[in-house]
């Protein structure tokens, strides 16, 4: 299997900016290979925020074919035909509106990847929408902190288990950085 770098890398990502930025703009791409092999051949995974559906893309290679990959935006604009369900869904909806859960019914998450409108109190909404759909033992991840100290600190005062990685020196970014629940 190739690591996720590799599928990154092959698909061109690293050149696009701000739409297939996980690895080029940001340093989220070496975090994540650890943090989602665990999930790798069977997790359930949602992504907010997909722009030009590149990040489903490389969702869609990396995780084993037992694995079920949803992503939500509040606008499609891309094409979701090569995207097969049950798979791979794709929902139009706003994270941040209590719709969103009718549009994912009972489905549970084992990786839920916050990079919708990266506004603090959208980042925050959306959490408190969503963390009744996560599974034990997963992790809900929150990227591109507009605002870290105020931001991390309220994610800490909401879930316990809250780890944040601050890169924002790595690269130059003000919003580097990613903050991951754990359940």
């Amino acid at each position: 299997m190739q690591t996720l770098q590799e599928i990154y890398s092959k698909h061109g990502l690293e050149g696009d900016v701000g739409h297939a930025d996980k690895g080029n703009l940001h340093s989220y791409i070496p975090v994540y290979e650890e943090l989602l092999k665990p999930y790798r051949e069977s997790g359930t995974i949602l992504e907010i925020g997909l722009a030009f559906g590149y990040s489903v893309r490389m969702w869609d290679e990396y995780f084993g074919k037992d694995a079920r990959i949803y992503g939500a935006d509040i606008s499609i604009v891309f094409d979701t035909s090569e995207f097969k369900a049950p798979r791979v869904n794709i929902l139009e909806a706003d994270a941040t509106k209590p719709e969103i859960l009718d549009k994912l019914g009972d489905t549970k998450f084992d990786v839920v990847i916050d990079d919708g409108s990266h506004m603090p109190s959208d980042q925050v909404t959306t959490f408190n929408l969503l963390r009744s759909c996560m599974n034990p033992g997963g992790i809900y991840i929150v990227e591109d902190i507009l605002d870290f100290d105020s931001v991390s600190s309220a994610f800490r005062k909401l879930h316990a288990d809250c780890v944040t990685l601050d890169f924002r020196n790595a690269k130059g970014r003000f919003d580097d950085a990613l903050i991951i629940l754990q359940f």
